[in-house]
C-alpha cells in the first residue's frame, strides 16, 4: 500500500464483481471451463472490461464484518494468583455492501428463483429453498477521493444473499448484499492491486 502514514486520510471506495459457481468461463476446457472451488476466470480489469465476472452495480457503501465468540480462560499466573483472561475468537466473516443499481441477481434472490433470469423465460416464484448464490467475489478497495486507484484487491469464496428483499417505495431502490465468506486456499489479499 503506497499510502503516506502521515497523510493517509482518504475516502474509501469499493468495487465488487462476482462469478457464480458452475458458470461456464472462456479460456477453459473440459473440467476447467466451469467456475468451482478450484477454478476461476481471469480477474476483472474494470467495470468496462470485466471478462467473465459481473458487477452488481456501483457500490454505495461497503464494509467487512466479523462475528466473534468470547470465552474466559482461567489459570494461575507467575504471582500464584488465579487470573481470568478473555479469549476472542472469530467465528464468521462477511462482506456487506449496498448499491442503488438493481441487477437481475437481486430480483433472483428477492423472489426465490432457482436459476438466473432470462427475458421471456418463465420460472416458479419462491421455488428456491435457499435465496442465495454460491460465488467467488472480487472486492477492490479504492482511494476514491485523491487518486481513484486501487488500494487493495480481495478475492473470496462465499455465499451471496440480500440482507432484506428489494422494497418498492417512493424512493431510490437499494440492494443490500451480504457475502458470507467460506475458507478457500485461493482466497487472497493483494495490496495496490489496481484495476
Amino acid at each position: 500500500m503506497n499510502l503516506d502514514r502521515l497523510d493517509a486520510a482518504t475516502i474509501l471506495g469499493a468495487r465488487v464483481w462476482i462469478v457464480t459457481i458452475g458458470q461456464t468461463i472462456t479460456g477453459g476446457s473440459g473440467e476447467n471451463n466451469k467456475v468451482s472451488d478450484t477454478v476461476l476466470p481471469e480477474l476483472p480489469e474494470s467495470y468496462a472490461n470485466p471478462g467473465d465476472w459481473i458487477a452488481l452495480g456501483k457500490v454505495r457503501t461497503a464494509k467487512p464484518q466479523t462475528d466473534y465468540k468470547t470465552a474466559d480462560v482461567e489459570g494461575v499466573d507467575d504471582t500464584g494468583a488465579y487470573k481470568v483472561t478473555e479469549l476472542k475468537m472469530a467465528q464468521k466473516r462477511k462482506l456487506q455492501f449496498s448499491t442503488n443499481d438493481i441487477t437481475p441477481e437481486a430480483f433472483q434472490m428477492t423472489f426465490g428463483l432457482t436459476s438466473a433470469i432470462v427475458d421471456g423465460e418463465e420460472q416458479s416464484v419462491f421455488a428456491s429453498g435457499n435465496d442465495s448464490l454460491e460465488v467467488w467475489a472480487c472486492y477492490e478497495m479504492t482511494d476514491a477521493y485523491r487518486t481513484q486507484t486501487g488500494i487493495a484487491r480481495i478475492l473470496v469464496r462465499g455465499v451471496l444473499s440480500l440482507q432484506n428483499p428489494l422494497e418498492a417505495k417512493s424512493d431510490l431502490a437499494q440492494a443490500d448484499y451480504e457475502l458470507s465468506v467460506k475458507p478457500n486456499a485461493l482466497a487472497m489479499f493483494v495490496a495496490g492491486a489496481a484495476a
